[in-house]
């Protein structure tokens, strides 16, 4: 990868994707997750049109969880609204709505709704601009991070929807499960996670026994019962008959960064870099402020002996290659922990046996897949070689 960098990417900082590793990534979650539910990509996650349009063919689905204004805003301007299905992963202020009624294609997206009070600020506007807004309710199974957490509230919900079917129309329900994986106080970690799990679907279960109360089997067949993301979604091919759970949502576990390592054990490759070329090279590492000690510490550490600052970096990630480079806490290291002194040329030092050198890259594995956004454009790789390139998302949060 330096050699191809070097050759047609020289002195530019860069995010990369090994287009390779994304592939067997993709191969890896069809193969885990089977026959049995709808895969939903995570755009938060893939932070890319290039990338999300080429998901989409790749993974052979037309569905997408979007997080915020903007980005919703880029796809609906940018991707043919009417072919895709698009569930929100948060819920939106109802003034976010209002100002994404102005796109072409708002009225395919299921809105993701988490209380009755915003529900009703929802339906109020559908009846001002009479308009019928699809509608997908957030419940809580276990992670407490908001939603329905009891069915009295949640048939309420559901009722408001029915009555008012002309301004709203039910799609489906979201429940997500993120905290299965982080189990406190577990003596067998597997098995408490496994627990866990199972509690997730009998939570989920008792929403959907309640909504069937309201609707009939064909209303319900339908619907989208949406769950699971890239650190639980391996766990549902083993579930299938025992959950009311048909769509799955995965985003990093394509790229698997670095704050996926559960990921990375259970046969997921690390498909995207960070990298930023060598600007200078100082063989004989002097401290500023200290140069009377810079001797001592370099025979106290030999590793910190030579230094080299790079292009840009301070990237958001963890250094991976080459090998025998560290960070250089002399230079590198404020009260939050983080900052260098000179944050437009990250310093990273090596022993006087490196060969690392002027030009050559260095290279960090994010913690998320949103560190891509440290660059305009995504350089792409395949086979030892540099293939083309990808815009990543324009807009803000």
């Amino acid at each position: 990868m330096n050699l191809a960098l070097k050759e047609q990417r020289s002195g530019a900082s860069a995010g990369i994707i090994d287009l390779d590793r994304l592939d067997s990534n993709v191969h890896f979650v069809q193969k885990q997750l089977g026959d049995g539910y709808q895969l939903r990509l995570v755009t938060k996650s893939l932070p890319s049109l290039d990338l999300l349009k080429y998901m989409m063919v790749k993974v052979q689905t037309n569905r997408l969880m979007v997080f915020s204004e903007s980005f919703l805003a880029e796809i609906l301007s940018n991707l043919n609204p009417d072919s895709l299905d698009i569930l929100l992963g948060t819920p939106l202020p109802v003034d976010a709505f209002i100002r994404l009624v102005a796109y072409n294609g708002w009225n395919t997206i299921n809105w993701l709704i988490d209380t009755n009070e915003r529900l009703n600020q929802y339906l109020y506007y559908a009846q001002q601009e009479h308009i019928r807004i699809k509608i997908n309710l957030e419940i809580d199974v276990g992670l407490h991070r908001g939603g329905f957490e009891i069915t009295k509230d949640f048939a309420e919900a559901v009722e408001i929807i029915k009555q008012n079917s002309q301004y709203l129309e039910l799609t489906g329900l979201m429940g997500y499960d993120g905290h299965v994986p982080y189990v406190p106080f577990y003596i067998n970690k597997e098995r408490s996670i496994r627990k866990t799990f199972v509690h997730v679907q009998e939570l989920y279960d008792q929403f959907v026994d309640e909504l069937k109360k309201h609707y009939d089997a064909k209303a319900m067949s339908t619907m989208t019962f949406n769950s699971g993301g890239s650190h639980t979604y391996f766990y549902y091919s083993d579930y299938k008959s025992a959950t009311p759970v048909n769509d799955i949502a995965v985003g990093s576990g394509f790229l698997a960064p670095k704050q996926f390592s559960d990921l990375i054990e259970l046969g997921h490759q690390p498909a995207l870099f960070l990298s930023a070329p060598v600007l200078k090279k100082i063989e004989s590492s002097k401290l500023p402020h200290a140069e009377k000690l810079s001797a001592l510490v370099n025979i106290w550490d030999p590793n910190l002996k030579t230094s080299y600052f790079m292009l840009g970096g301070g990237w958001p990630g963890e250094l991976v290659g080459p090998m025998g480079l560290k960070r250089n806490h002399w230079w590198d290291e404020n009260d939050l922990g983080y900052t260098n002194q000179l944050p437009n040329q990250s310093i990273l030092s090596g022993s006087d046996e490196n060969t690392l050198n002027v030009s050559d890259f260095i290279f960090y594995h994010p913690w998320e897949g949103d560190g891509m956004l440290c660059f305009k454009k995504l350089v792409l790789y395949r086979q030892n070689s540099i293939v083309g390139e990808w815009d990543t998302y324009k807009g803000g949060n």
